[in-house]
């Protein structure tokens, strides 16, 4: 049963990642492409069983987080005179995640019917909380500037969500949907610019 959940929400996500694109938000469609194979992968790992396909399928996983997520920071730098740097922070946590892909010594889990490779000796996913920080910042300033609440309720969302992950891993892959969908409220033209 969650594994079909896994499944809708890679639909889902997929979904929000063609809408994105369709926005011209490159970055956050990029990204959520990224999480739906995320989400796919994890939907099926029960049916391809501990081994090879699946532990080759979990690294392009990783993969995808340790590129791909950094980019939303240069998404919540947005139109300003903050992009230069929001592309320096990313590359800086782009490359070392990147790098970590080698050492990675991944370890089966089962969690309600559910199978996943997991990283057996995995620390904080300082990348991912550092993005997050910075979409909070971004949500801030866009509920401030443009009383538009959306990207701080899906950045807020996304970390109570990753945080009950740890018990509840579906919960993590449900709150990067909100997020996605809270990028993809329409606005203003300028709302973009925080």
């Amino acid at each position: 049963m969650i594994s079909l959940l896994y499944g809708l929400l890679a639909v889902v996500q997929a979904g929000l990642a063609v809408r994105l694109a369709a926005q011209k938000l490159a970055l956050p469609a990029i990204v959520a492409v990224g999480v739906s194979a995320d989400s796919a992968i994890v939907g099926v790992g029960s049916l391809l069983g501990v081994g090879e396909p699946l532990e080759t399928l979990t690294l392009a996983r990783f993969a995808a987080h340790a590129v791909l997520t950094p980019l939303l920071i240069v998404y919540a730098a947005g139109g300003t005179r903050l992009v230069p740097g929001a592309w320096l922070l990313a590359a800086a946590l782009i490359v070392p995640g990147t790098v970590a892909l080698w050492g990675l010594r991944f370890e089966p889990r089962r969690w309600a019917g559910t199978l996943r490779y997991v990283d057996a000796e995995s620390g904080p996913p300082v990348a991912a909380l550092i993005t997050t920080v910075a979409l909070l910042v971004a949500g801030i300033f866009a509920w401030v500037r443009h009383r538009r609440p959306w990207l701080l309720l899906g950045g807020v969302t996304l970390l109570v969500a990753s945080a009950a992950a740890v018990a509840v891993p579906i919960l993590g892959n449900a709150g990067e949907a909100v997020l996605l969908a809270a990028i993809s409220v329409p606005g203003p033209p300028d709302a973009a610019s925080r």
